[in-house]
C-alpha cells in the first residue's frame, strides 16, 4: 500500500525558511553590485558614489541582515514567546523599505508559528534582541527618510 506523505512541516522549519531568505537578500544585492561593477568598469567607491540611492539600497539589504541575525538569535534562546511581535516588527520593516516578498514570507511565518511553545526562563540575550530591533526600526525609518528624500 502506498502512503501519503505528510505535508506537516514544523514550524521551526518556517523560522529556517525566513533566516535563510534574510541571509540571501544582501548576498543577491551584492552580487547585483559586482554585476554592475563589471559592467561599468568601475570601483566599489565609484559605484557608490555615482548614484545616492546605491548607498540606500546597501543599508536597506543590511537591514535583512539585522533581520536574519535577530532571528537566529531567538531560535537559539528558545524565546519563541516573544516571536510574534518581533515578526510584527520585522514585517512593517520590511514594508517600509519595498520588500514585499519579505513581507509575504514573514507573516507567513507569523501564522505557522503561532503554536511554538518557548523557554520563558532563559532571558540571557534577550535584550540584545530587543537593542537589535530598536537599532533596525530606527535605520528602517533613516532609509525610509532617503528613499523619500530622494525621490521627490
Amino acid at each position: 500500500m502506498l502512503r501519503q506523505k505528510s505535508t506537516y512541516r514544523h514550524p521551526r522549519k518556517y523560522i529556517n525558511t525566513l533566516i535563510i531568505f534574510y541571509l540571501l537578500v544582501p548576498l543577491a544585492y551584492l552580487g547585483y553590485v559586482t554585476f554592475s561593477m563589471n559592467q561599468t568598469n568601475s570601483s566599489y567607491y565609484a559605484f557608490f558614489n555615482s548614484d545616492s540611492i546605491n548607498s540606500v539600497l546597501l543599508l536597506s539589504s543590511m537591514i535583512c541582515l539585522i533581520w536574519a541575525y535577530i532571528l537566529w538569535k531567538l531560535k537559539e534562546l528558545n524565546q519563541f514567546h516573544t516571536l510574534p511581535s518581533y515578526l510584527t516588527y520585522m514585517a512593517i520593516s520590511q514594508l517600509f523599505i519595498g520588500n514585499i516578498v519579505g513581507v509575504i514570507f514573514t507573516v507567513i511565518t507569523r501564522f505557522k508559528t503561532k503554536a511554538l511553545q518557548s523557554d520563558q526562563s532563559s532571558q540571557n540575550g534577550a535584550v540584545q534582541c530587543r537593542l537589535l530591533t530598536i537599532l533596525n526600526i530606527i535605520l528602517t525609518v533613516i532609509v525610509l527618510a532617503a528613499f523619500i528624500r530622494l525621490n521627490f
